[in-house]
């Protein structure tokens, strides 16, 4: 063979390698940009690039995800459950995952499995829904989705997949409708929910979930549990407030950003082969983000939120229990690919074997779809007041304890019933939120929601 003609094989292989690296980018080389764009607030120019990325696969469960919350983000509550609807049903279809799809994965990667969101981010699509439906008025679709929730982390039956907030967020949607017995028996398994996955993510029972049981616990006129949990929460001083003319404030706050899979990659012996294989598969490869801290600022009173839910932690830990398999079915596809390789050498020559090679090396790629939109964590504040009309103030906080931003909002109190109030902060550095007026209260059996 001459000269001339390995450089025009060489030229060959090189442009094959080339087209098909660019085709198979990484799902978080994808997403990059919008991600970007959601750390700067700009939701709309995010929610642009999610809507081209739902085009290539207008059923996709990750695409529908991000458009989903970005449309919620931009105050597009109906599109962004139709979006959650489309990923809900998607999600329920692929419960029996098709058989070609997990050939395929053996032989290309785990990208050509559709993706069903891990069991957390299922169920915090529920959650979300239900948000929306709030903040549309539409209550009993609230409590279906809530209830939907349940089915399902009832269903799995396993404490490591409850998602310890759905349950607390279900007491208080209960709370608001009426329904004190179902709102007791939500506060109750939440307890159990934080204890049992408090290893998987680190939140202890939150303080105001305690109040909150016992307090429902007083009003339900169940004593002996209430001694029982005064004891456990070792609380024996607490007394029930008497808020019977106040109303409540809850502020639920969501702060940063999910973190991002990313493709680690990897060499390992192959007894097989009797060589080095490189394989590459999923990581978080930094720990968690330092955020801002937050507080509610009401007449001059400062009112720390806290941690309910480590959305970071919960992925974190979703990943970590799927790697041992994960890695053993990426090490079996570089094995295969490998011996694919000297197959086509064996039949084709030199060129057969580079072009495998190229197709080879184009398509091991790690599987890094998360559901990135989410925020590393929500916060949550309850506060009761008098009736009234308020000026209140969302502090973001720095590390060092200085305010880098305020958000302001008007409230309105009524006497015995809750108000909802929702934020999402991306931008650690963002100069300024938009102000504007708490609107689209909801009232039923003397409770009420506004844009949660």
């Amino acid at each position: 063979m001459t000269h001339h003609l390995f450089d025009r094989i060489a030229l060959v292989f090189l442009i094959l390698l080339i087209s098909l690296l660019q085709a198979c980018a990484t799902s978080a080389q994808k997403t990059s940009g919008m991600r970007n764009l959601m750390e700067k607030n700009r939701y709309d120019l995010a929610l642009l690039e999610a809507e081209e990325q739902l085009s290539d696969d207008v059923n996709g469960v990750m695409e529908n995800m991000n458009v989903g919350m970005l449309r919620r983000l931009t105050k597009d509550y109906k599109g962004s459950n139709e979006a959650f609807e489309l990923a809900k049903r998607k999600i329920e279809r692929l419960y029996a995952t098709s058989v070609s799809e997990q050939a395929g994965a053996t032989l290309i990667n785990e990208e050509l499995i559709s993706y069903q969101g891990d069991r957390y981010e299922q169920v915090l699509l529920h959650l979300y829904m239900a948000s929306n439906y709030l903040q549309m008025g539409e209550t009993d679709a609230a409590r279906v989705e809530i209830l939907q929730s349940h089915v399902k982390m009832d269903e799995w039956g396993e404490p490591k997949d409850e998602v310890p907030f759905m349950r607390y967020f279900s007491g208080i949607l209960f709370e608001m409708l009426g329904e004190d017995d179902s709102a007791t028996v939500s506060y109750r398994k939440a307890v159990d929910a934080y204890n049992n996955t408090k290893e998987k993510h680190g939140i202890d029972v939150p303080l105001k979930l305690k109040h909150d049981l016992l307090r429902m616990l007083e009003k339900m006129s169940l004593r002996g549990e209430y001694n029982t949990y005064i004891k456990q929460f070792s609380m024996m001083n607490y007394k029930v407030p008497d808020n019977r003319s106040r109303g409540e404030l809850i502020v639920m706050f969501e702060n940063g950003m999910t973190p991002q899979r990313a493709q680690k990659v990897f060499r390992t012996w192959a007894p097989a082969l009797s060589l080095n294989i490189k394989v590459a598969v999923p990581d978080y490869p930094n720990p968690p983000k330092a955020i801002n801290r937050i507080r509610l600022k009401v007449n001059n009173k400062h009112y720390p939120l806290e941690t309910v839910s480590n959305i970071d932690g919960l992925a974190r830990a979703a990943l970590a229990e799927d790697m041992p398999g994960i890695t053993t079915r990426a090490i079996a596809r570089a094995v295969l690919k490998k011996k694919s390789e000297k197959e086509a050498g064996d039949k084709n020559g030199i060129l057969g074997q580079l072009a495998m090679m190229a197709i080879n090396m184009s398509t091991e790629i790690a599987d890094t779809r998360c559901w990135n939109t989410l925020p590393q964590e929500i916060n949550l504040g309850r506060v009761y007041l008098p009736q009234g009309e308020y000026i209140i103030q969302l502090e973001v906080l720095a590390p060092t304890g200085h305010v880098v931003d305020t958000i302001t909002r008007k409230v309105k109190i009524k006497a015995g019933a809750k108000s909802i109030l929702t934020n999402r902060w991306t931008a650690p550095q963002a100069k300024k939120i938009n102000t504007h007026p708490l609107d689209n209260n909801l009232s039923r059996q003397q409770s009420s929601a506004s844009q949660l």
